[in-house]
């Protein structure tokens, strides 16, 4: 049976074959518009489930795996900075504070059936100083949901819930789970 990864994300597609499953990457291009007094939770199950059943419709047939994971501080979600000053007023908004993470992945099966799970992941951040935050500016990745890139601010982290897979993106338990439900063999020690 055929998988497709509805992400252009190279950290989910790196996660993915980790699970020793072949798949090929068909990003779904959807309004992510967030709605009037939608909650934050909503919003990523909706996008999710949106990216999945888009792929499944053009594709007949296949399983597709979709997901999203988006940064919110409140009850505010935090997309990826365009520019280096939003990047720097997001970083300074973790700063003492837990920050949620949570991934909703959705799998359509070959009947187009969609499958949810969420998974709910949180950071404690210790107090950052304006010098960290410049440091981490000069030399990471910030283009990314939140200006986070765990592999990088793992020193800023008091404490987290979750996996670290969950917090970059798939959690891996929940997706092979989810892929093996619609009869796709998950095999991560072949």
């Amino acid at each position: 049976m055929q998988l497709i990864l509805a992400s252009q994300s190279p950290h989910r597609k790196k996660l993915l074959e980790t699970l020793g499953v072949s798949f090929t990457i068909q990003p779904a291009h959807i309004d992510e518009t967030e709605r009037k007094n939608e909650t934050p939770l909503a919003y990523v199950k909706r996008i999710a489930m949106a990216k999945a059943a888009a792929i499944s419709k053009a594709n007949p047939g296949t399983v597709v795996l979709a997901a999203d994971t988006p940064v919110i501080v409140g009850r505010r979600i935090l997309q990826t900075p365009q520019t280096r000053e939003e990047a720097v007023a997001m970083v300074k908004l973790y700063s003492g504070r837990r920050v949620h993470i949570p991934t909703t992945i959705v799998v359509a099966d070959a009947s187009g059936k969609l499958h949810v799970k969420v998974t709910r992941n949180w950071i404690k951040f210790k107090r950052i100083t304006n010098a960290e935050i410049e440091t981490y500016l000069n030399h990471a990745t910030w283009k990314v949901a939140g200006a986070l890139k765990i592999e990088q601010i793992e020193p800023w982290i008091a404490t987290m819930q979750g996996t670290h897979s969950g917090i970059i993106g798939l959690p891996l338990y929940e997706t092979s789970v989810l892929l093996t439900r619609a009869g796709i063999k998950v095999d991560p020690f072949q």
